[in-house]
């Protein structure tokens, strides 16, 4: 079953922290998923037109593009409707929140994660 889960598309994670990137690799491949990871927020929308994502965990708070400008980068293009934006943040705000969901995120993960979270929100988001 969990072989099964990596055929319906890879995931991209976006964090400039690489703990946080290995954590959540570490996590999702336990899973069964396919996996990229990047620390450059700017080359994410080149990255989602390269191959075929699913789902992107998303940082909001990084050098340079933060997650909300590269947000809607991925909503403005129209190649890119069917990819699943799941914030993972530090900021617990609920005007972080909001503002993630109203500018197209598909679900919001705040920092520290839970792992059964992360496996979940997943889940649905490949779905």
């Amino acid at each position: 079953m969990k072989n099964e889960l990596a055929t319906n598309g890879k995931i991209l994670i976006v964090d400039d922290i690489s703990t946080h990137l290995l954590l959540l690799q570490t996590i999702l491949h336990d899973e069964g998923y396919e996996t990229e990871i990047t620390n450059d927020s700017s080359k994410v929308v080149d990255f989602l037109l390269k191959d075929k994502y699913k789902v992107v965990l998303l940082d909001i708070m990084m050098p340079g593009m933060d997650g909300f400008q590269v947000l809607e980068k991925i909503r403005a293009n129209e190649k890119l409707t069917y990819v699943n934006v799941i914030i993972i943040s530090a900021k617990t705000d609920s005007w972080s929140i909001k503002s993630a969901l109203d500018c197209g995120a598909f679900d919001y993960i705040t920092k520290p994660i839970i792992i059964q979270d992360v496996k979940n929100k997943v889940k649905l988001a490949m779905t």
